[in-house]
């Protein structure tokens, strides 16, 4: 547990950090609300998503940009707005996951469960970025991102640009991998 709340801060930061301080960083456009109402939507579209009402009912607001939705045991969305505005900078899906490079690998990442409700949501996530994205859009980002017929698991960062948003994956240390997007 308090592993988990180790990693857990470590991603926040570094989603801040990335979100809040680039010279780049623009809003996405629409708020963290609307995204997630997108989100439920996108739920039918996918296997193993995050229906409207987990995300009703599992969805924390600590303080006015960050919301995080917890998603089973190892797996979170992490939604960071501006400061000023309801404008939503990023969206991130969190992996809290054993460490890859333990001797035991018992069960390769592509076969298990969070692995499945991992890429699921990556999915739903691009889905809900606009409502014409087709299934050989979203599977051509998750391909480019090493999702599908790649190693997720190698640590290189891999993007897709997906109707102007980016959409990056990367293995972070301590075996946290993360998916963000954001206008950036």
């Amino acid at each position: 547990m308090v592993l988990r709340k180790n990693l857990l801060f470590a991603g926040l930061l570094s989603l801040l950090v990335f979100s809040r301080q680039a010279d780049c960083s623009e809003g996405m456009g629409i708020s963290a609300d609307i995204f997630l109402k997108r989100l439920g939507y996108a739920c039918i579209r996918v296997g193993n998503g995050i229906s409207n009402a987990d995300i009703a009912s599992c969805i924390q607001d600590p303080d006015g940009t960050v919301k995080i939705l917890e998603c089973g045991e190892k797996l979170m969305i992490v939604l960071t707005g501006s400061e000023g505005s309801k404008e939503l900078m990023s969206v991130a899906l969190l992996s809290f996951a054993d460490s890859y490079g333990s001797e035991k690998k018992s069960v390769p990442a592509q076969e298990s469960y969070e692995n499945s409700r991992f890429v699921s949501i990556c999915r739903q996530m691009i889905y809900s970025l606009d409502s014409g994205i087709s299934e050989a859009e979203a599977d051509g980002a998750l391909k480019s991102m090493g999702i599908y017929g790649g190693n997720m698991l190698d640590g290189i960062q891999r993007s897709s640009l997906v109707k102007g948003y980016r959409c990056m994956l990367k293995l972070q240390p301590g075996g946290m991998l993360t998916m963000v997007i954001s206008r950036i």
